[in-house]
């Protein structure tokens, strides 16, 4: 048979059609999220905290300025709704959301806000600006955390100018006009500073880290299923093992397919917890990662990567070799852009944030961001772990019953010649 046959069949052309169409669906999952993060951003949490205690003015009255300019913010987050501002009273209280991986940033309205704000048209004495301070969030992951203060910085800039003109006009109806270096400072007048909420360690990669530790956890998982697979069933006499020349074929072994995939299954947890468990130390001994709670990411980390193998291996039983492909769809083709752990969900089109919250490599970011970030607090750790346990044990449960399945129907991995003659078919593989 000369190799420009295989172009003259049909299905040759098939295959050639299905790899283009993947390779378009890929670019569509890759580049899609990403092509206008700001265009998209919608509901980007932030927090707005006022501590503003106020001033007087010289005939009594009371001003809260500090009052005035974060309802200026809600307003204008409300009413564009890129920015959802949640509002709390002291800046403790905002480094908890923040720590807790619940916002991206934060806005602080200082508790001298007021006086500082009048200095500037009082008559006399030394103007002082106002300050707004910007809390950064580095473990929300790189993009998240700079959309996060921009945003934050483009309504402490938005709130100034407001400032500005209501202090102007004050200025105005007084009994003496304001002097020229004042007017420039009115036009103005906040002045923002940014720190960060909490100062981390070891390498974090720019709060991108839980991305790249997601990476090597899910092909860490995806690899010992395909590993398992090629020498389990070579051994059984089901498939070749081909190495560089070498052709080996031994002979078939009679076995169910519920009884290989309970085999690979059992297995596959145990590379797939060393494989996780490799992952980690490499990450926290070899290169310096330092997590908050470094048992819990070592747990999570072979868990997690034992469930993305039984996923695989479950694949394998129901699909046969198409198995791979979806694996690889799900776990990283699909499942890495719409995780999270780039983009941002708020920036990501809705159709992206709701097929990745069922794809595990979202819960992977999140239980992994969690855990190195956040001293395992917050809402992710806990659905991360419930979503991963409901993958392996669903992994489990679907590829059993479907190879019992197969099994009852008579649809075994090798013909009645086969097994009765095992040697000849060894013979004629050669």
């Amino acid at each position: 048979m000369r190799a420009s046959t295989l172009w003259k069949q049909p299905r040759a052309w098939v295959v050639v059609v299905i790899g283009g169409l993947l390779a378009a669906l890929s670019t569509i999952a890759y580049i899609g999220p990403a092509s206008d993060p700001q265009g998209r951003l919608h509901d980007l949490p932030l927090v707005l905290v006022d501590q503003d205690q106020g001033a007087q003015l010289p005939g009594g009255t009371a001003v809260r300025l500090g009052q005035d300019v974060t309802a200026r913010i809600q307003e204008a987050g409300h009413r564009d709704g890129r920015v959802a501002w949640r509002t709390v009273g002291s800046r403790e209280d905002a480094q908890k959301i923040l720590t807790s991986g619940d916002a991206y940033a934060a806005l602080v309205v200082p508790r001298d806000f007021s006086r500082a704000a009048l200095s500037l048209v009082a008559p006399g004495g030394t103007p002082r600006r106002p300050a707004m301070t910007v809390l950064t969030n580095e473990g929300s992951g790189g993009l998240a955390s700079s959309m996060g203060e921009k945003a934050a910085r483009q309504a402490a800039a938005a709130a100034s100018a407001g400032l500005g003109t209501t202090l102007a006009e004050r200025a105005r109806s007084g009994l003496a006009a304001p002097s020229a270096d004042r007017l420039v400072l009115l036009q103005d007048p906040v002045r923002v500073l940014a720190e960060p909420a909490r100062h981390t360690s070891g390498v974090t990669a720019g709060g991108s880290l839980t991305v790249y530790m997601a990476i090597a956890l899910l092909i860490s998982g995806l690899l010992p299923a395909v590993l398992l697979t090629t020498t389990v069933d070579a051994s059984l006499g089901y498939a070749p093992l081909e190495v560089g020349p070498r052709r080996v074929m031994k002979p078939v072994i009679g076995i169910a397919r519920s009884a290989t995939f309970l085999a690979k299954s059992g297995i596959g947890i145990v590379m797939g917890f060393v494989a996780g468990s490799a992952v980690d130390a490499v990450a926290v001994w070899g290169i310096g990662v330092e997590p908050d709670k470094p048992v819990q990411l070592w747990l999570f980390c072979g868990a997690a990567c034992a469930a993305v193998t039984l996923l695989t291996l479950a694949l394998f039983a129901v699909f046969g070799t198409p198995g791979q492909v979806l694996a690889l769809l799900l776990i990283t083709l699909f499942g890495i852009p719409m995780s999270g752990g780039t983009i941002p969900l708020e920036a990501q089109p809705r159709f992206a944030d709701a097929v990745g919250g069922v794809l595990p490599a979202r819960h992977v970011t999140e239980g992994i961001r969690s855990l190195v970030f956040f001293d395992g607090r917050g809402s992710g750790l806990t659905q991360a772990c419930a979503v991963l346990g409901a993958y392996g044990l669903g992994a489990l449960v679907v590829g059993y019953v479907v190879s019992r399945l197969y099994d009852r129907r008579g649809w075994t991995r090798a013909t009645e010649h086969e097994l009765a003659h095992p040697e000849a078919v060894v013979a004629m593989a050669r």
